[in-house]
């Protein structure tokens, strides 16, 4: 790239300082549990907040649900003196629900100030179905922190059991993006080439004994890096390969195929037949944009790493020429998902392009 053009180039963001606080990430995670209720043992500030943010976030997803939220509502009273009581009054609320599972998690407070929540928790007379988070953050947590927290406690709700043939279950799915059921389309559509069923998402709406089914993949997708240290210690306590993320844009497609293919045991022959009808789709489906070739372009400022390769790869197939005076394009905010997440950047692209 010429020198010029990188200098024009912002800082790229970080997901990791975008997604909130560490009880926040869990609440994410478990929020789409739809038979759980999750206690928020925090200040009603703390509370409030993370509730109000996720909140926004199902309304813009249109999602036609609110959160199983309750929270201990702690007063300053309870941070003085100590809020166990509440916790254990707002367990009891949760409780006359008559939900699957109890999913219990902590701020910061609740933890500077020593309250055993998991004491609680084990002392409360629907303790056998109550799991705790410690979701404590501090200055440092990330929400990251707390979905990895979330989903490895969850994790040990599934027993080791034999595996089926050619299934695969997905770990951490960003629930809270808007093009997170795109995204989860065109990965069962590249699993479809290879015969590969989608035996869990964990966790996307679902029920809390579907967890259960966990063990049952022959082998497991995790979303991104974001999730990775629990995708990976999931995939360990099973002993079942992985692929490590989500398809990245087009050559990422076949990637994932092969990755999958050969965690699923799918002889070679039959993988590369899968590469090729996905190469004669990615060629039938850039057609459209041929009108684009020769067209001069200057890529705006990489939101999310990973986002230049994707675009560049579009443009080197469609003939397009990165240059410092050329059409200002906006790149994606989060990085593109195969096939379908690379059109939603060229149908973009091709009416800027037309003006």
């Amino acid at each position: 790239m010429p020198e010029n053009i990188s200098e024009r180039i912002p800082e790229q963001l970080s997901e990791k300082r975008l997604g909130g606080c560490t009880l926040g990430g869990a609440i994410a995670v478990t929020s789409f549990i739809s038979d759980a209720v999750t206690v928020v043992h925090a200040p009603k500030g703390c509370a409030h907040q993370v509730f109000s943010m996720l909140h926004a976030l199902v309304e813009e997803a249109s999602l036609p649900l609110l959160p199983p939220l309750l929270s201990s509502d702690m007063s300053d009273r309870e941070v003085i003196f100590g809020g166990e009581e509440a916790l254990s009054l707002a367990l009891d609320k949760a409780a006359a629900k008559n939900p699957a599972l109890i999913i219990t998690v902590s701020s910061c407070v609740t933890e500077t100030i020593g309250d055993d929540s998991e004491k609680v928790c084990r002392a409360h007379p629907a303790a056998d179905k109550i799991i705790t988070l410690p979701t404590a953050g501090f200055l440092g947590g990330r929400a990251e922190d707390g979905e990895n927290t979330a989903l490895l406690a969850l994790a040990t709700l599934a027993e080791k059991c034999v595996p089926l043939p050619k299934t695969a279950a997905i770990i951490g799915e960003k629930n809270l993006e808007t093009e997170v059921e795109e995204n989860y389309a065109e990965v069962e559509r590249l699993l479809s080439r290879l015969g590969i069923s989608v035996t869990l998402r964990f966790c996307r709406n679902i029920q809390a004994a579907e967890i259960g089914k966990l063990g049952e993949a022959s082998f497991f997708i995790i979303r991104d890096e974001r999730v990775f240290p629990a995708g990976a210690a999931v995939a360990k306590r099973f002993d079942r390969p992985y692929v490590a993320e989500f398809p990245r844009g087009l050559s990422g497609c076949v990637t994932f195929l092969r990755d999958a293919g050969h965690c699923a045991r799918i002889p070679e022959e039959g993988i590369e037949r899968a590469v090729r009808d996905e190469e004669a789709y990615q060629k039938q489906m850039l057609e459209p944009f041929e009108e684009m070739r020769g067209s001069s372009v200057y890529l705006g400022a990489q939101l999310m790493e990973g986002t230049f390769d994707a675009a560049r790869e579009a443009m080197e197939r469609l003939g397009i020429r990165e240059a410092p005076d050329g059409i200002p394009l906006k790149l994606p905010f989060y990085l593109p998902v195969g096939v379908s997440g690379m059109m939603k950047m060229l149908y973009l692209w091709r009416r800027r392009i037309r003006g």
